[in-house]
């Protein structure tokens, strides 16, 4: 697995978003709102336009989901299939699997 610096800094700084106002919320003990994928309920999962939206919103924390790609490179994206929220299948028909779905991996 090739982990480059610029991949992990991405990661690093992606999961430590909004770190400082949960850190106060936990010493309170508060309850801790955590934006699963932004404000994902109101605009598309891992804009940035999302995480704004969660921020603005009073979220503690923003957590994202990392997928590593084939060629080993980090992307945030919920889950493995790629049809999901991409036009993968209208772009490259031809590269789906034999079940049919488009992978991240």
């Amino acid at each position: 697995m090739k982990l480059t610096l610029k991949n992990l800094s991405m990661a690093i700084m992606m999961s430590t978003m909004v770190m400082g106002s949960g850190a106060m919320a936990a010493d309170n003990n508060e309850k801790i709102v955590i934006a699963h994928r932004g404000a994902s309920g109101y605009l598309p999962e891992h804009t940035l336009p999302a995480k704004a939206m969660a921020y603005a919103q009073g979220a503690d924390y923003l957590e994202q989901d990392l997928v590593m790609t084939k060629d080993d490179h980090l992307v945030v994206l919920h889950d493995h299939y790629l049809d999901r929220v991409t036009d993968v299948a209208d772009r490259f028909p031809d590269r789906a699997r034999k079940d049919g779905r488009y992978y991240a991996i």
